[in-house]
């Protein structure tokens, strides 16, 4: 018994250990989109999205003929029957008198089937290229959030990316700080500088260490946000890769994304075909009706046998014409015109706006790569500076003071460079992104 509850708790830690060591590693942000693509709660809300209008284009077709096909059954049992008066002449009686006659089944069953269809409908005609360009408005705009997920995933893998090279060089930079603070001390136990020399050092190295533990917290948070978006789970450990190393040239990327205003200029055509259709409504529609039935007449009980089903027939058309006009649908009409009159204005607007975004992108990754190269020649510079500083210092003709400033500035660029890196190289993806999303 001992033995096989050791065992069943070995399995149980096993199984929590594996459970806590799933790990993912993603190689670059491609990687990231495609798992992104595959388990994101928002890429399957969009599917589930098209589906829906696709079926409301689909019930839209099928009502242009507004096939009604009702089967009824009755059966009745008159429990009294009417009396009727009729001229007592007819059965042989005076003139002017009547006399009292019962008439009717007391047991009377139906059985009815009668189809109809429209003909014409301009209506519901209308409606189809109201539903088909509804459809397309979904899918542009399940696009459009696609665009935006991939641009949050993308914001949030860059930043990670460049929080993990920070905080590399935030610990190079802790180790470095740990030889300034040892120099400064040798000097302070031989006298040559102050104690407030060496607690400035002592300073200098807790700033570096809480900057690394500032660095670590918000690493954690971006890979946090990073499971939210792919919906990976919590207990998940996420390891990021970077493919992209290479300089940044291309100093002429052109965007070309045209979501929005494709969404806009789809409002614009629905609200023309609603238009449409609701001056439609008030057109006559032509119907096509058959009729096929039986009855059954018995004054001895339901369905008796000495008595037959009897049966009867028609087919017609029907015109119908909506008068006098419905005053819903009349301020439907209106209220089709302004909304018209309204997505007009905005399709122009966007269009307009969706150019500027565009070229705000190129102008955006334009300032990004001059920002990361004059991030480059700062830090050549500052890392000069610091090297011929330790030198002097340890020569005794630099003060601490001026030491630490040197460190820390040579510090800052170089984490500077490496965000001015990685904000280049989101923007460059987001218009990537924005260009593949069409």
């Amino acid at each position: 018994m001992i033995k096989k509850c050791f065992h069943t708790t070995a399995l149980v830690l096993l199984f929590n250990s594996t459970v806590t060591q799933a790990q993912l590693n993603f190689t670059g942000l491609d990687s990231l989109l495609s798992y992104a693509e595959r388990n994101s709660s928002t890429i399957k809300i969009c599917h589930q999205q098209s589906l829906l209008a696709k079926w409301t284009k689909v019930a839209a077709i099928a009502n242009t003929v507004n096939f009604k096909s009702p089967v009824s059954f009755s059966a009745t049992d008159n429990l009294q029957l009417p009396v009727n008066f009729l001229p007592a002449e007819a059965f042989g009686g005076p003139a002017g008198t009547f006399r009292e006659v019962t008439l009717g089944q007391e047991y009377v069953s139906n059985f009815n089937f009668n189809p109809q269809l429209d003909i014409i409908n301009p209506y519901n005609w209308a409606k189809v290229k109201s539903a088909s360009v509804s459809k397309e408005m979904t899918e542009v705009s399940n696009q459009i959030n696609k665009k935006t997920l991939f641009e949050n995933i993308a914001a949030a893998y860059y930043n990670s990316i460049a929080l993990q090279e920070q905080i590399i060089l935030t610990e190079k930079s802790l180790s470095a700080s740990d030889s300034i603070q040892q120099i400064v001390k040798n000097k302070f136990d031989l006298g040559i500088i102050r104690e407030q020399d060496f607690n400035n050092a002592l300073v200098n190295r807790l700033n570096i260490q809480d900057k690394l533990t500032q660095l670590k917290v918000m690493l954690q948070q971006q890979l946090n946000a990073l499971k939210v978006l792919c919906d990976i789970s919590p207990g998940t450990q996420i390891t990021l890769q970077n493919n992209s190393t290479t300089e940044l040239t291309d100093n002429n990327l052109k965007a070309t994304g045209n979501l929005n205003s494709r969404y806009s200029t789809l409002q614009n055509q629905f609200a023309k075909s609603e238009l449409r259709a609701n001056r439609m409504v008030m057109m006559p529609v032509l119907s096509f009706f058959y009729y096929q039935g039986w009855q059954h007449n018995s004054n001895m009980a339901f369905f008796d046998s000495k008595s037959t089903w009897i049966r009867s027939n028609y087919i017609g058309l029907k015109i119908t014409v909506p008068f006098p006009p419905d005053v819903t649908k009349m301020s439907q009409s209106y209220t089709s015109k302004i909304n018209y009159n309204i997505a007009e204005l905005n399709n122009s607007h966007s269009e307009l706006q969706t150019e500027l975004n565009n070229r705000s992108l190129e102008l955006d990754y334009d300032k990004a790569i001059s920002t990361y190269q004059t991030g480059k020649q700062i830090f050549d510079l500052k890392n000069n500076n610091y090297q011929k500083s330790i030198e002097q210092y340890k020569a005794g003709i630099l003060s601490t003071d001026n030491l630490l400033i040197a460190f820390n500035d040579m510090v800052n660029s170089q984490l500077n460079v490496v965000a001015a890196f990685s904000s280049s190289q989101f923007i460059k993806s987001k218009i990537s992104i924005n260009n593949s999303l069409k």
